[in-house]
């Protein structure tokens, strides 16, 4: 339908091998790969990371579901290459190499630009990983199990379906004022649709606290939940190759910061450079035109 912009943060069900993995190393994998993404501006690691990452992605079945994720985050990643090349994240002098009217490209932003897109993007991977093959409930127990207090557990989990759930309510209260002869669209349609959609948010959120008193949930005691999951030895094996992984690289990454910071020897070519950047660009604002028709009608 038209005006809907779908926003697929949700866990996807499945029987991979990633998404029978116990939670917690699967969190671990997602911390770490946060650590070492922002552990080093290393464009050529940050590419090895990334694709590491798309790879358990098509092997955990979730690429079509991962995809639409990425649709929205790669502008947005992109932009980040046009921005730091023309004010890069850099102490000056910058070595400029292209000028394209009053803006000038600068080689240090180029490569922070990259290195910051590449980060973006493998950050996200296996963030992707653990809410796409994730069920809330089983984060929710796993965190339990090893001693997370089960009010941060519920607002971790309740986060995570928040977006899926309002979004939902969202398109049925926008069917149903078009099915009674709403003929506005994109924007103008949204508008009366919010206040009824903040009213729906409010009234769940009263009954979830009215659920939750009824049940006892800021009781003290052993409390128990629905899904129950078991570590088996390939989780904890998963877990410690992770934690291994991540202390050891981010070492790594961080000890020889100097020797693998190729921010004064990596000499793009200047058409590439403009390439890229005027790409970008346009990627970027294409997109957001994109969106802004659809949601146009």
């Amino acid at each position: 339908m038209a005006g809907e912009i779908a926003i697929p943060v949700t866990y996807v069900s499945g029987n991979s091998w990633f998404h029978k993995l116990h939670p917690i190393p699967k969190l671990i994998w997602a911390i770490g790969a946060l650590v070492l993404a922002f552990s080093t501006r290393n464009p050529l690691f940050l590419l090895c990371f990334l694709l590491f990452g798309f790879l358990l992605i098509i092997l955990a079945g979730i690429l079509k579901n991962y995809l639409k994720v990425l649709m929205i985050l790669l502008p947005i990643s992109l932009s980040f290459i046009v921005l730091q090349s023309l004010a890069p994240a850099f102490p000056r002098p910058w070595v400029a190499i292209s000028e394209f009217g009053p803006f000038t490209i600068y080689q240090e932003g180029i490569y922070s630009g990259i290195s910051l897109f590449l980060r973006c993007l493998a950050a996200v991977n296996f963030a992707s990983l653990l809410i796409l093959t994730t069920h809330p409930s089983d984060l929710f127990t796993a965190l339990h199990k090893i001693g997370i207090p089960h009010q941060a557990n519920f607002m971790v989990s309740t986060s995570l379906q928040l977006i899926p759930i309002v979004q939902r309510e969202f398109i049925i209260i926008l069917s149903a004022q078009r099915s009674r002869g709403m003929k506005s669209t994109g924007f103008s349609a949204a508008i009366p649709s919010i206040v009824p959609v903040f009213a729906g948010t409010i009234e769940r959120i009263q009954q979830l606290s009215l659920s939750l008193a009824s049940r006892a949930f800021g009781s003290k005691g052993l409390k128990t939940n629905i899904r129950e999951i078991q570590a088996t030895f390939k989780d904890y094996a998963s877990g410690i190759i992770g934690f291994g992984f991540t202390v050891v690289g981010a070492w790594y990454l961080i000890y020889y910061s100097d020797k693998l910071d190729w921010s004064e020897d990596a000499l793009l070519p200047v058409w590439f450079s403009e390439i890229l950047v005027v790409g970008s660009a346009l990627i970027f604002i294409g997109t957001i035109l994109y969106f802004w028709r659809k949601a146009k009608g």
